[in-house]
């Protein structure tokens, strides 16, 4: 396991939809032959917007504020599930993620993010970003799986996206956990 110094966290910025959405997208895996090595945290539902990475505790307040910024102006939404994939694309899957809709304004807050807050990123326009493509991740593969790649439409309803959470993410031995930073409330 990674060793952290004292004090780092580990942030993010993630939109996460209600818990009945939430009941209602973990069914869906269901439909799916998927073994006994898999692992899920509803509460951990959420679409990524911008991973922060590890954060000195003094960086704190700038990051808040940057989010807070970066969310100004920007209006509630709502994302449109619409498929059901394996993750990456190539080589053995680790995860299921439900894919959703892009509108103009989570591609802007992700543009905004990015902008305030990429420390490394692929891209060498990360306000430019192609590779964004929003989803929530349904469960992760233990490594000894050996699932079959899903890639499929489905049908699910909108949920809708009315704040963005700043979250520190905690390793540990049983996988991450997720506390809440701060909550940033849209309003365009």
């Amino acid at each position: 396991m990674l060793q952290r110094q004292p004090g780092i966290h580990r942030l993010f910025v993630g939109a996460y939809p209600a818990l009945d959405s939430t009941d209602r997208m973990l069914a869906c895996l269901n439909l799916f032959s998927l073994g006994a090595h898999v692992r899920t945290k509803p509460e951990h539902l959420h679409v990524t917007l911008q991973f922060i990475g590890d954060t000195a505790p003094r960086r704190a307040e700038e990051v808040l504020e940057s989010v807070r910024r970066s969310a100004a102006g920007i209006a509630p939404f709502e994302l449109q599930p619409t498929r059901v994939r394996t993750l990456p694309e190539i080589g053995p899957p680790r995860l299921v993620a439900l894919e959703t809709s892009s509108p103009g304004a989570v591609i802007e807050l992700h543009r905004r993010l990015a902008h305030r807050l990429a420390k490394q990123t692929r891209n060498p326009d990360p306000t430019n970003d192609p590779s964004f493509r929003p989803h929530l991740t349904l469960c992760r593969f233990e490594h000894e799986a050996r699932p079959d790649p899903i890639d499929t439409s489905i049908e699910l309803p909108p949920f809708k996206v009315a704040s963005v959470r700043v979250m520190k993410s905690l390793l540990r031995p049983g996988g991450a956990t997720h506390e809440l930073v701060e909550e940033v409330r849209l309003s365009g």
